[in-house]
């Protein structure tokens, strides 16, 4: 029974760090949309769909070195997903820009 309730504390912390990651990641990708403003609104919406993904996937391993070497627990997590929002959006911005040609 242990390991249940184990499991169960585990899913739901995995919701709250996951919501956390995607509200910030949201707000990175805004971010960079303000300083980068780009013409064609496809691209637009790529990039920021692209930061949100990667505030969410890639943002819980950077919260978890985050929380580790500061032990800052929710912060941690919103700060890992504003950087890997803006990030994410940044490397899909400079991946359309190379491959893609502008218009």
């Amino acid at each position: 029974m242990a390991d249940q309730t184990g499991l169960v504390q585990i899913f739901a912390n995995l919701r709250e760090q996951i919501a956390l990651l995607a509200f910030s990641g949201i707000g990175g990708a805004f971010f960079r949309a303000v300083l980068a403003p780009e013409e064609q609104w496809k691209r637009r919406v790529v990039q920021g769909i692209s930061g949100a993904l990667s505030a969410i996937f890639l943002g819980g391993v950077l919260a978890h070195v985050i929380d580790s070497m500061t032990g800052a627990g929710v912060l941690s997590y919103l700060a890992a997903g504003f950087l890997m929002g803006s990030g994410g959006e940044l490397a899909v911005k400079a991946m359309q820009d190379k491959m893609m040609v502008k218009k």
